[in-house]
């Protein structure tokens, strides 16, 4: 049984959003320990930033996730799509923040909360129940982000969402997973993303368009292999050449980054925005790389 405990405030004013979810914050002020709620930061050109605090109550255990939210700057006059962003391992959502802000300047609200930190076997790996969570914190997340859709501005029809590393299998849950399947998500990202068994359940066809992209020098880049020959069309992957894991996606970025960011807007804008010439330009910025990168695409289902 869940028990939801929610605070959030509006970046401009700091009035308290209306709903029963900021009433019941009231009740137990104890699990929600991060910081103010509603909390605006330092924006950038084109950019809003207020930071909010969600908690929810799992098995009787309090799990508070403060979740940076950006949204474009001046505000746009009709709802625009919203990406929920998933960093990996003991992360925050600060190592991806010039490729959220590269979003939101593309006229996205992107939502990324910081996930509590992750227990691990003896070897220092996830524990596969911690991903199930992950993804029930996301899912929570989500829930509380469609509630306020109209006053954060976007539209709760037009909803992707993103992972790095570990934050990519929390991805793989929600889409295509029978343990944390999310029917709202339309378009996924998935970047160096880890694929591994969950606890209980299976793996899935997925309903979704989804972008993959990794480095050829990653010892993970097998995981992202697997899942392309897994996936159901529609389905990319971009191959980074002579990449990492972490340097084409997360601070201190690799020359990388430009491919990144440009193909993953360009993903976005098609599958969220319904533009259709943003599928061709996803293939000539590949093919402008002078071999940097390369793209597979299955695209039968469309």
């Amino acid at each position: 049984m869940r028990a939801v405990f929610f605070a959030i405030a509006v970046s401009v004013c700091g009035a308290m959003l209306p709903g029963t979810h900021a009433f019941a914050a009231t009740s137990d002020a104890s699990c929600v320990n991060g910081p103010a709620a509603g909390t605006p930061k330092p924006s950038s050109a084109g950019i809003t930033r207020t930071d909010y605090t969600f908690a929810h109550r799992v098995d009787g255990k309090c799990r508070t996730l403060v979740t940076q939210v950006r949204a474009p700057s001046p505000p746009s006059p009709i709802p625009v799509p919203m990406i929920l962003a998933i960093h990996g391992l003991d992360g925050t959502p600060n190592a991806l923040a010039p490729l959220l802000d590269g979003w939101t300047r593309a006229g996205y609200v992107v939502a990324a909360p910081t996930f509590p930190k992750t227990k691990k076997d003896a070897r220092g790996k996830a524990l596969s129940s911690e991903v199930v969570d992950q993804a029930n914190d996301a899912r929570f997340v989500l829930d509380e982000m469609v509630d306020h859709a109209s006053t954060i501005g976007f539209d709760p029809d037009d909803i992707g969402a993103a992972g790095m590393s570990l934050g990519g299998m929390t991805v793989y849950g929600l889409i295509s997973h029978t343990c944390c399947q999310d029917a709202r998500i339309e378009a996924a990202v998935v970047m160096a993303g880890v694929r591994d068994v969950f606890p209980s359940g299976r793996y899935v066809h997925q309903d979704v368009p989804v972008l993959l992209l990794h480095g050829d020098r990653d010892v993970g880049l097998h995981n992202s292999r697997t899942a392309y020959t897994e996936l159901a069309p529609p389905k990319w992957f971009v191959t980074l050449h002579g990449e990492g894991h972490a340097p084409p996606f997360e601070v201190p970025r690799s020359p990388a980054s430009a491919i990144v960011d440009a193909t993953t807007v360009l993903f976005w804008n098609h599958y969220l925005k319904d533009d259709p010439a943003a599928a061709q330009q996803i293939v000539d910025v590949v093919k402008a790389t002078d071999g940097k990168a390369t793209l597979q695409r299955n695209l039968r289902n469309q």
